[in-house]
């Protein structure tokens, strides 16, 4: 189980420390470096195969016609970039992790997937009809803005940025203010793996400053944090998780977890759209 602290400062959650890979395979990766997703990836083994009804390729679909051009930034093992392509789109990956990167070029090698940083992208202003990121802003202790700087700049005027992270739900910030997590004070990044829930007045505000509009907000997993946060309705998520059982359990489960996504949602993803005309100084 990972560690999970509130940081009243920041007005976050902090995950510290979780075993993403087996520890025989940690050696002595700490924080979220290229060599540390290498190794998570390579542990992780062949990526599975994203269908068309996948969230990524659904959302997508609603925004953007087939054919648009899409950067996912932080592609890992570009599963999601196959799909993207498979739908119709002409999608580019790009991860800083050097051995994915050729790993994802030998899975794939019809795709157009490249090495780089988020933060500082080898395209050209306006080069993308969208931008998916999907789980990478929740890793930058130092902050997301120059990611969001750089979707802005590679992004067409009213082009399409969708993003995923942990979040800081209303639950987990009732949770977190009433004394639910330990609390921490940081005066320096930590040493080991961590990742952030972020609250969506941060990150509604972080996108606004660079020129988005907010369009949709969403929670998501919700039965991820009803596991980990709801301790007193453990028994309860435990029996709706345990298997599929019958038609009529399958329904509640849907209903209840799709009812629960933006109140404890694990996560969130924001759509929006580049609405400046200018890119922010």
């Amino acid at each position: 189980m990972r560690d999970v602290v509130y940081w009243q400062k920041a007005d976050r959650l902090i995950y510290l420390d979780e075993k993403v890979m087996p520890p025989a395979r940690m050696q002595m990766i700490e924080k979220a470096t290229a060599k540390f997703w290498d190794l998570h990836w390579q542990a992780e083994g062949k990526p599975p195969v994203i269908g068309l009804r996948d969230d990524v390729v659904a959302v997508t679909r609603k925004f953007l016609a087939p054919g648009s051009r899409i950067l996912e930034g932080g592609c890992g093992r570009a599963n999601r970039v196959k799909a993207m392509a498979d739908a119709g789109f002409s999608p580019v990956g790009i991860d800083f992790a050097p051995a994915s990167v050729q790993q994802a070029r030998r899975d794939y090698p019809n795709l157009d997937i490249r090495q780089g940083d988020v933060r500082a992208l080898d395209f050209a202003n306006a080069s993308f009809d969208g931008y998916w990121s999907l789980g990478v802003i929740e890793h930058f202790w130092a902050g997301y803005d120059a990611i969001m700087a750089e979707a802005a700049r590679v992004l067409k005027p009213n082009g399409f940025l969708f993003l995923t992270a942990p979040w800081l739900s209303p639950y987990r910030r009732q949770k977190a203010r009433a004394g639910g997590y330990p609390r921490a004070d940081f005066s320096s990044e930590p040493d080991d793996f961590y990742q952030f829930a972020l609250g969506r007045e941060e990150v509604c505000a972080s996108l606004q400053r660079h020129g988005f509009q907010v369009l949709r907000w969403h929670g998501r997993a919700s039965e991820i944090s009803m596991r980990e946060d709801m301790t007193a309705f453990q028994r309860q998520t435990q029996w709706l998780l345990r298997s599929r059982g019958s038609l009529m359990k399958r329904v509640a489960r849907w209903a209840i977890f799709a009812g629960l996504n933006n109140y404890c949602g694990h996560a969130f993803l924001a759509v929006a759209r580049r609405v400046s005309d200018s890119l922010p100084a």
